[in-house]
């Protein structure tokens, strides 16, 4: 058995880790992260949790993608940190384009007063890396809730 998207002994540990949980409906999640790893991992562990994934690996191709699909994703989750369009720009730059989009903000580097003006500013919430993969599972589950 393994998980969609991962081949081999990881694979299994993300089944492990997650389990097979599937919602009523496939929500879409935007993973926009620039760390080739940590992208497949959250890939596979969102897939393997019943959502369906679109990735970018930069803010540029972040809005692109929300420009082009916005429509039809539930949830983005930026890092912060990430080349040619930082994730603060790509919380400003969604909210421009929808402002009630959920946008989660993570970062292993942040202020608490730069996490407040983030959540002010519309980012539905920001978790700190390294994060617990059940907390953002749960996180994601409860903002891609059409109810919430």
């Amino acid at each position: 058995m393994s998980a969609p998207g991962l081949n081999g002994p990881l694979s299994a540990l993300l089944l492990e880790m997650t389990g097979t949980g599937q919602s009523k409906r496939r929500r879409t999640i935007l993973v926009v992260e620039d760390e080739d790893v940590l992208l497949e991992l959250l890939r596979g562990m969102l897939v393997a949790n019943g959502f369906d994934v679109m990735v970018a690996m930069d803010g540029v191709e972040a809005v692109r993608l929300y420009r082009e699909r916005g429509s039809n994703i539930d949830v983005v989750l930026t890092d912060m940190g990430l080349p040619a369009l930082g994730g603060w720009e790509v919380l400003e730059e969604i909210l421009k384009m929808n402002p009630s989009a959920k946008v989660i903000c993570a970062s292993g580097f942040l202020e608490n007063s730069l996490r407040e003006e983030m959540i002010a500013a519309g980012a539905a919430e920001f978790i700190q890396k390294p994060y617990s993969y059940e907390g953002l599972i749960t996180l994601i589950r409860k903002l891609s809730n059409p109810d919430s």
